[in-house]
């Protein structure tokens, strides 16, 4: 298990900046977008690096190990954190973990968490795209992919490069009304929210001026609303090829040039980011994603209409839109 509250009180952590609420997912459901308007909030401290997965001891895949059971360098993310109310991260990563709820709770029992749900169908079919794009993922098509999770599960079919091998097995990662249950248990379903990802994307500021009240923050705090994550695609793929054939993964590259960008002090930090997008710009292209078949979307909302049944009894709320395909 990842370390609790008890390991922070170490002499060289003493008074460090810890956050005090969480975005726990799920991936591709919208995630980024808050973490970054957050970010634009007086009131708010956000880090640079997202996604650091410090809790989560069962995650499979060698992003999840840059922070595990390193607190001085988890801690290093929140360092220019200025008295900010509210200090947070986003790992869409621990939604997905068995043990992040528990680890996080050990950690801090009052602490604030935030969910972000979408239709399982679109968001398993975007984090394939998304794998694509960053070398995690090896199969050409999102329907042998699928295929591919019994082989995975016996350790085939994983590339040498894989570095988020959780993500790999999709229908796991559509086990909504199993994941959302952790958090209500471990922290009561007063201290977290659930965003439906259709809410978020058709009302924008209401769905955020709901995240600040969660948060005991002004909800009336001047915004605007971009579009943020969209889907990408490999600019180089003779890039791409040479990362992933010398077996290191290009989010991995990404995390890494985003940590020294995080945690530097010999270089303005408005220079430090724009180096790290500069990099990201080279490799990538902004491409609409092409739709799912209806084949296989009748397919995957045959097998995933009563998993999304049980999460509107859940969340008292009909979803029943998700798995009806016209």
């Amino acid at each position: 298990m990842a370390l609790p509250e008890s390991v922070f009180h170490s002499n060289a952590l003493v008074g460090r900046a810890k956050p005090n609420f969480f975005i726990v997912g799920a991936p591709k459901c919208g995630t980024t977008s808050l973490h970054e308007y957050l970010q634009r909030h007086p009131d708010v401290f956000m880090p640079f690096f997202k996604e650091p997965h410090f809790f989560g001891a069962d995650l499979e895949g060698s992003r999840f190990r840059q922070f595990r059971n390193k607190p001085e360098r988890y801690l290093k993310l929140f360092r220019d954190a200025r008295g900010e109310k509210r200090i947070g991260e986003s790992s869409p990563w621990y939604l997905a973990s068995q043990r992040a709820a528990a680890e996080i709770q050990a950690y801090d029992p009052a602490a604030k968490i935030i969910i972000m749900l979408r239709n399982p169908i679109d968001m398993m079919y975007s984090m394939w795209s998304q794998f694509r794009y960053s070398g995690n993922e090896q199969i050409g098509t999102f329907e042998e992919a699928l295929t591919a999770e019994a082989d995975r599960r016996a350790g085939r079919r994983i590339r040498r490069a894989a570095h988020c091998i959780t993500g790999l097995y999709y229908r796991e990662m559509a086990r909504f009304a199993e994941q959302v249950p952790r958090y209500f248990e471990r922290f009561g379903s007063e201290n977290v929210l659930v965003i439906i990802f259709d809410d978020f994307r058709s009302d924008t500021p209401a769905a955020f001026r709901a995240v600040l009240n969660f948060l005991e923050l002004d909800p009336y705090h001047e915004m605007t609303f971009d579009i943020r994550n969209p889907n990408k695609e490999v600019r180089l793929e003779w890039l791409q090829k040479l990362i992933v054939d010398s077996g290191f993964s290009l989010m991995l590259l990404k995390d890494r040039l985003t940590y020294l960008a995080t945690t530097s002090s010999l270089v303005p930090f408005s220079y430090r980011t724009r180096a790290v997008k500069g990099v990201i710009a080279v490799y990538t292209k902004y491409e609409r994603r092409s739709p799912l078949t209806a084949e296989l979307r009748r397919r995957l909302a045959g097998e995933l209409e009563g998993e999304i049944d049980a999460l509107s009894a859940l969340l008292d709320r009909d979803l029943s839109h998700w798995y009806r395909v016209d």
